[in-house]
């Protein structure tokens, strides 16, 4: 049960960002005006730009099917960026490219004007992630929006309506679940400030909308994305029970990717790979080389060390084996997450015997040894979830969301001598405990100078 998502249309963003406040739909860019040009022309105001695209023109029940891919291409692009800048800010890669804004990501000392704010799908040294997430989130909801407005008489032939606006739910869904995930705090068309608990309670309504939307249509791969998703999100608001209750109902083998494109824009490519393997921006931290499994290597953590460094001039390149090229899709929900958030729901209801058959499950299907749980206690199973976890779903963007759920220790420690000046920090959110929990990446700059909501 895949989605495959090539040949889709590529996405313009046709909605604007509440980043963007002065930004004009879906304006290309501007033609040169000639030096010749009537004066007429210029007191009447009655300017045209032949290079622009009214939002009118755009916004039509035959685009439907466009528009939903569209905004599925920006989800794309932010993931693959969202999974590196995670990864840095998280343990899982360290940096290994000479550059200031560089070390801040693994420094933990990220200010709110570094480009991870900023930058956008263009670009692969610095990776954006606010505002990749935030066009992608526009775009869904605006595009749920009109397709709600508009009815199935209107639909080109063919075109189920309840299936495009569930997937536009749900993909708006994992926009939200993510920047709750990544940043101390976010906001939502020029709105207030929102706390990652109110982004989580905003995703979980947009996977309520996808999933009555999916049923309604029958799409099966849309109602078990949106239920994994509501899973993920009623697990960081504590809801244990709920969110295995949701994650229970994903079937085996069930998979989304977040597909790339090899040949395509830097855009479209996996940005991991990119970092690992082609331009050494980035290295696998040290603690994921040479995991084993009673005695054997752990499969799921495909760590090749070479002899190259990076510009830094000491960190050894260690690359991601898990993608192979630039074109690697990268998934966005699959199957053992499911198994993994039941797995923590039957240690809450002391099923001791079924969680450990989850993960045992899990292992098999790795060719893995078994996971011996005698004499365990209930917080030695949920810790071994922990660690299954970590390794299952290595460098698909989950661990940072997972030090902050489980309180993991970062590493090194806040304090620490940085190698290239400095000291590591913690990162902390406003409001965090005394111990820097949560930590994450700050609301940049440029959404609270350009939103009047936010002061």
């Amino acid at each position: 049960m895949r989605i495959d998502h090539r040949g889709r249309g590529v996405s313009k963003s046709p909605a604007r960002s509440s980043l963007w406040p002065r930004t004009a739909l879906l304006a290309l860019p501007v033609a040169a005006v000639a030096l010749g040009v009537a004066c007429s022309d210029i007191t009447s105001l009655e300017q045209k730009n032949p290079g622009s695209i009214l939002a009118s023109d755009v916004y039509k029940p035959d685009n439907a099917n466009l528009l939903v891919n569209g905004a599925i291409g920006d989800f794309e692009c932010a993931l693959h960026r969202y999974v590196v800048a995670q990864g840095l800010l998280g343990d899982e890669l360290v940096d290994a490219f000479a550059n200031q804004q560089n070390f801040d990501y693994e420094r933990r000392t990220i200010s709110a004007d570094h480009a991870v704010g900023s930058g956008g799908c263009g670009t692969s040294q610095i990776v954006g992630l606010y505002t990749p997430l935030s066009v992608a989130r526009t775009t869904a909801d605006t595009v749920r929006v009109r397709l709600e407005g508009w009815t199935d008489a209107e639909m080109p032939k063919g075109v189920n309506r309840e299936s495009l606006i569930a997937q536009a739910a749900a993909y708006g869904g994992y926009s939200l679940v993510l920047l709750g995930e990544s940043m101390c705090s976010a906001a939502i068309n020029l709105g207030p400030e929102l706390s990652k608990t109110d982004l989580w309670n905003e995703a979980k309504q947009r996977f309520d909308i996808a999933i009555a939307a999916a049923t309604g249509a029958n799409d099966a791969t849309t109602l078990n994305l949106a239920r994994l998703g509501r899973a993920r999100t009623l697990l960081n608001l504590g809801q244990v029970a709920a969110a295995g209750a949701d994650a229970a109902l994903v079937p085996t083998g069930f998979v989304v990717n977040a597909v790339a494109n090899d040949a395509g824009s830097v855009r479209q490519q996996n940005q991991v790979f990119v970092h690992t393997q082609v331009s050494n921006f980035s290295s696998v931290d040290p603690s994921y080389v040479g995991l084993t499994v009673g005695g054997e290597p752990d499969t799921r953590v495909a760590v090749k060390v070479t002899t190259t460094k990076g510009t830094d001039g000491s960190t050894i390149i260690r690359q991601v084996s898990k993608y192979s090229s630039r074109g690697a899709p990268i998934p966005m929900a699959r199957y053992a997450e499911a198994q993994l958030i039941l797995a923590e729901a039957r240690v809450a209801e002391n099923n001791l015997p079924g969680a450990v058959a989850i993960i045992n499950g899990l292992r098999d299907a790795n060719n893995l040894a078994t996971y011996d749980a005698t004499g365990q206690s209930a917080t030695d199973v949920k810790a071994q979830i922990v660690e299954e976890r970590r390794r299952e779903l290595f460098m698909e963007g989950q661990r940072l969301g997972d030090m902050n759920r489980y309180r993991l220790p970062r590493l090194p420690a806040d304090g620490t001598p940085f190698r290239s000046g400095g000291t590591y920090g913690s990162q902390a959110c406003p409001g965090a405990d005394a111990q820097g929990y949560p930590f994450g990446f700050p609301l940049p700059n440029i959404e609270r100078n350009n939103n009047p909501n936010i002061s």
